[in-house]
């Protein structure tokens, strides 16, 4: 199906903008690493607000997107315990399938959808991979996530594309 002819109104960017907003703060972590937020404010904001925009605000299909993206945030946080561990590896395979099925309503290049599930896979490989030998685990590398402080002006960068005009211009049609 072509996305030429559907007409993406500011509404649904917001509306899309908002679920992705609503979903980091549910989520309750740190901000998702950067490669994710990247993914966050193009593909999958193209991909809520066309769901937005073709099936409304009470569809089942926009809670799904919805629900989807609350589980794509907090997948990526830190896993502190085995039953944590158990929890994520068995939501993966339907995960990876429902971002599958979002690229391909954002119409998604597949090189662009290939390259961001591989880094989410490297990054659930090391956040599902037991400590050895029962040691301690070394502390995941989230230096390039952001703490949600709201005077951290990355944190506000963030919300500020999530909102208004300017996420348009991530919504090409």
């Amino acid at each position: 199906m072509s996305n030429d002819s559907v007409q993406i109104t500011l509404g649904d960017v917001q509306a899309a903008g908002a679920a992705i907003r609503k979903a980091i703060a549910d989520g309750d972590g740190p901000l998702p690493p950067k490669f994710l937020v990247e993914f966050l404010l193009q593909e999958w904001r193209r991909y809520l607000a066309l769901t937005h925009h073709r099936h409304g605000p009470d569809a089942p299909e926009w809670r799904n997107a919805v629900d989807s993206t609350l589980r794509l945030i907090v997948s990526v946080q830190p896993v502190t315990s085995p039953a944590q561990r158990s929890k994520l590896m068995q939501s993966l395979p339907k995960l990876v399938a429902d971002i599958k099925a979002a690229t391909a309503v954002a119409s998604t290049p597949p090189p662009v959808r290939e390259a961001f599930l591989a880094q989410l896979r490297d990054l659930h490989l090391a956040l599902i991979e037991p400590p050895k030998d029962g040691a301690e685990r070394p502390p995941q590398d989230f230096s390039d996530t952001i703490t949600m402080d709201v005077r951290d002006p990355r944190y506000r960068m963030l919300l500020d594309k999530l909102d208004g005009a300017d996420g348009v211009e991530h919504i090409e049609m």
